[in-house]
Parts: C-alpha cells; structure tokens; sequence
C-alpha cells in the first residue's frame, strides 16, 4: 500500500503549469506514493501532452471519468486511492520536493487524522506571501485551537488560518475518511472545500500541524471565484446552508459577515458584471428582490460589523429594513461611468 496518494483534478489547465505542477511531484523525496491525474471530461490533447510529463515516473496514474465538476472528480480520485494517507493538489500549483515525506512522518509519529502546513499566495507578478499558522510545529492540536479554528471556514479573519480551510496542504487519512463516509458535495457552486474539511476537523481526533511552507497556490483570475456566474447572490450563498444548524445558530454573527461579503462578491460576479447580457434594470430588480428574501434576512440581522466602513454599515441597516435604495443609486452610477467610457 503508498504511503501517499496525491490526487490531481485536471480540467482546462495551462499546459506550462500542469507540467510544473508535474515536475514538483516528481521530485518528491518517497517512492512508495502514487500521484493520481483525474481528467475531469475528455481533453486528448492535453492528456496526451501529461502522458508525456509522467513518462519516466512510475508513481503516476492518469484516470477519467465525464466532466461534472471538481467536487466529482476529487471524490472519483478517492475511490481509487490506494494510499494509506490522501492529499490535494491542484494542477496549476506546486508544492516542495520534501513535503509529503516529513507531513507523512509526523502522521506516523502522532496517529494523525489530520495533518496540515502552511501555504503562500502567488501572483502574477511574481509576488509569494507566505502565511504561518504558528511558530513551530504542533504534534497535536487542542480543543481550544480548534474552538478557534472552526468558525474560520465560514467567515476567514486572519491570512494564517487559509492553510487550514483549504482543500490542499493536508496529508488525510483513507481510512478516516471512509469511516466517516465523508466526501465533498457536489451540488455546492463554491465552498465545497470548507464543508469537506468542517467536517473532517468536527470528527477528526488528532490533527497535526507542520510548520513549514509546503504548497505554492496561484492566485488564479480564471478560477469559480472570479468568473462571471448566472446565479448571482443564491448561486455563491448556498454553501453556508450546508453547515451544522447548531454550529450556525452558535456563530450567527459570523455567518452574516460572509453573507454580506457573498453579497459584495455577487455585485462584482454577476450583477454588474460586463459579460451579464441582462439590461441594468432587470439586474437591479433581481438584486433588490434577492436582498428581500427570507434566506438572506435571516442572515444580515446578525452581521459582526467590527471593523466594517461606517457606509456599510448603512446599507446594512438598510438592507435589514428592506430598503434597497443605495443599489440602484449604485448601479445608475456604473451605468452612467460605462456610457461616458464609450
């Protein structure tokens, strides 16, 4: 049995970052892991450039399976692990060429459900900021770490905790995983990630941190939270519906913060989007209708608005009432600055 299955969604990457992503993979230090590619829907051109990246490395196994989306495909890649551990990568990052064998090291060392390290940002510029969730490593976290850890996976108020709500930069064990019978769920557009390792965290016993920089994440203008999408403000919202109902009714504040910054994402995303093909009018009559629904009011009458702009929280106290004024008067003034541009 591996020590180590890495599983790799590949659906419409750059060719020159899957075949860095391949390079990183290749260099790593433990000869008993597979790498797992999942072509997510068919793509003969790019699977036959891969073919040839992992040619001289037995390690890797490219498998495929119709295109329906990464939730899907990262549990695909599940069921066919074979490793005593699983971890994420995703085709257009990288990680060092030593970090599974000391994240596997301290999983053996520990019993470890979970072991996770931290992650740096890269732009396109060429800049890398590296967050650090602590200073040294932590063979087991505690329950009053972990107590401050979870509400992170729905409202992220410090840079250190990403490492911890992303689908990547952990080592899991298989068997943990199938007793639980967690998976990701697919019918989230966004989040998917953070439920999967909510729950993990909720059930997992012992989590362990490394603490050392092991996974180079592009920050990727292309990806589901920059592109334009049809769903507007339901679309982006639905995953917070998917955590405990006990947890939620706990952290509400916290729940109407990232609602309210779903909202601000959704402005951007969909409703005043230059690809949306709807008039300004029928895309402000949806979003004025969306602000009024029940889902979302019951979010906003408990937004943390420590640290919010004081215009914020204006429209907020608006929004609570159903007063939905600053949207238009916002709109008119992205329609009247797109007509003086042209």
């Amino acid at each position: 049995m591996p020590k180590v299955s890495v599983i790799i969604p590949v659906y419409n990457v750059s060719i020159k970052f899957l075949k860095e992503m391949i390079s990183s993979l290749s260099s790593q230090a433990m000869s008993d892991a597979e790498f797992l590619i999942v072509f997510d829907g068919d793509n003969e051109s790019l699977e036959a450039q891969c073919k040839q990246f992992i040619s001289q490395d037995n390690r890797f196994t490219i498998i495929k399976k119709r295109h329906s989306g990464v939730s899907d495909t990262r549990n695909f890649g599940i069921q066919h692990a074979q490793g005593e551990y699983i971890s994420f990568v995703d085709a257009d990052d990288w990680v060092p060429s030593d970090i599974y064998p000391k994240a596997y090291q301290i999983a053996k060392a520990n019993n470890s459900d979970i072991v996770f390290w931290d992650m740096a940002s890269v732009y396109d510029n060429g800049q890398i900021e590296k967050e650090f969730f602590e200073n040294e490593s932590i063979p087991s976290i505690s329950d009053e770490q972990k107590k401050l850890i979870m509400p992170q996976f729905v409202w992220v108020q410090h840079g250190k905790y990403a490492p911890i709500i992303s689908v990547c930069c952990k080592l899991i064990k298989r068997s943990f995983l199938e007793t639980n019978k967690i998976k990701f769920n697919s019918q989230l557009a966004i989040g998917e990630d953070r439920i999967f390792f909510f729950e993990a965290i909720t059930k997992a016993k012992t989590i362990s941190y490394l603490n050392e920089c092991g996974y180079f994440y592009r920050q990727n203008p292309s990806s589901a939270m920059h592109r334009y999408h049809t769903g507007g403000l339901p679309y982006l919202i639905q995953y917070l519906d998917a955590f405990d109902r006990d947890f939620y009714q706990a952290n509400r504040p916290i729940f109407g913060r990232e609602a309210y910054r779903l909202f601000a994402l959704s402005w951007e995303l969909t409703y005043m989007n230059p690809q949306n093909p709807e008039s300004y009018l029928r895309r402000m009559i949806q979003l004025s209708k969306e602000i009024k629904q029940k889902y979302i009011q019951d979010y906003l009458q408990y937004v943390d608005t420590k640290g919010l702009p004081p215009v914020k929280i204006i429209d907020l106290f608006l929004f609570r009432h159903k007063i939905t004024l600053s949207l238009w008067i916002r709109g008119l003034i992205r329609l009247m600055k797109k007509i003086y541009a042209s």
